[in-house]
């Protein structure tokens, strides 16, 4: 199959990575893929060296000169299907399907749980989508709600995944990094820190808990940049400046969290379906998230995780004591939320979801 792939923004995120890692599995199913981008610096970083990339300067919906560059290449690469990551681009990509002269099948994911509505004028475009994927009961549940005319038969439900680590350590532990004792309860956060991601809820958390040993340690890009600095302070006047580190961004992520006791993802924002908790999950580590999202879609509360009500400082703080004072606990959510990961959540199982909707 010749698949086109469009990614979805001008940053590199969850969703980007998300798009990567599917083609990379497609391609190495056999199957080939070619990429439309936005021109961005950040797309074209993390895409150097990635063949059959072409970049554009989208407009907009009606940006004429890319739709005929996408009908030229689905004529050209002779595209079976095109999977789109960003609902604005829906109408321009059936406009280019239709100057191609191909009988393309055209599939969105929608990787946002939010109840947008779609205008009336942009409906016929959407009604030639062959499937919209969602990335969670919750995210199709909102978005059908607000478009009841989208048949249910076009809507699928594919939770995320991630695939496996592959290789060993290549970068420095955490643990020797920091100088953290062997004894010391070490908690990491993975992702974008910023308030949203309910960083600050966390520290507040800990500060409650000063009087257990613990380490945290936030692993990320900071947003707005010096935000580590009010959560630093906020550390301080809780009592634990010491004990709450940023590493900042790394592509490492994923191989640090192999030293970690215990992953915290508090957002206090809703989730489509988080992938932070799903690493956690996959390296056999205990995990506390929030319950505003799809998280309980595949997180079973005092079995393979903790979930706590988005910015209950209360409520977090039970749980992450629960966890440091309980080795054995933590022990065995980490333990099930691996099994679980291995037989229901797996990578492979995700690509064949996503190959039976373009089927």
């Amino acid at each position: 199959m010749n698949i086109m792939q469009i990614f979805p923004g001008k940053v590199w995120g969850g969703a980007e990575q998300y798009v990567l890692d599917l083609s990379s599995a497609l391609e190495n199913a056999g199957h080939r893929v070619v990429y439309f981008a936005r021109d961005s610096a950040a797309v074209r970083r993390r895409m150097d060296g990635v063949r059959q990339v072409r970049y554009l300067k989208f407009s907009g919906m009606a940006d004429l000169r890319s739709i005929r560059v996408i009908a030229m290449a689905m004529a050209e690469e002779e595209i079976d299907l095109v999977h789109i990551h960003e609902t604005r681009f829906v109408p321009m990509v059936s406009e280019a399907v239709r100057r191609s002269g191909r009988r393309v099948r055209v599939v969105l994911t929608r990787h946002i749980a939010r109840g947008s509505r779609v205008s009336f004028w942009n409906r016929r475009y959407f009604l030639r989508l062959h499937r919209i994927i969602f990335v969670s009961d919750l995210a199709r549940r909102l978005w059908t709600e607000a478009n009841p005319w989208m048949s249910a038969e076009r809507c699928r439900v594919v939770h995320n995944s991630i695939p496996p680590l592959a290789g060993g350590m290549d970068c420095e532990p955490l643990r020797l990094h920091y100088g953290i004792p062997e004894d010391v309860p070490l908690l990491v956060f993975t992702g974008r820190v910023r308030r949203s991601k309910g960083c600050a809820v966390l520290v507040e958390a800990l500060g409650r808990l000063r009087h257990l040993p613990f380490h945290m340690v936030f692993i990320g890009t900071c947003k707005p940049a010096d935000y580590h600095r009010e959560l630093s302070a906020l550390a301080v006047r809780c009592g634990i400046g010491d004990r709450v580190s940023f590493y900042g961004f790394t592509d490492r992520a994923r191989q640090l969290i192999r030293g970690a006791d215990i992953g915290v993802a508090p957002s206090i924002v809703r989730e489509a379906c988080p992938l932070s908790p799903m690493e956690f999950m996959q390296a056999g580590k205990c995990v506390i998230a929030t319950d505003n999202g799809a998280q309980p879609e595949y997180i079973v509360s005092g079995k393979d995780g903790l979930l706590v009500p988005p910015g209950d400082v209360d409520a977090l703080t039970s749980a992450l004591a629960s966890v440091l004072e309980d080795k054995a606990l933590r022990l065995r959510l980490g333990r099930q939320a691996r099994e679980h990961f291995e037989a229901d959540m797996n990578y492979s199982r995700f690509v064949q979801s996503v190959l039976e909707v373009y089927r």
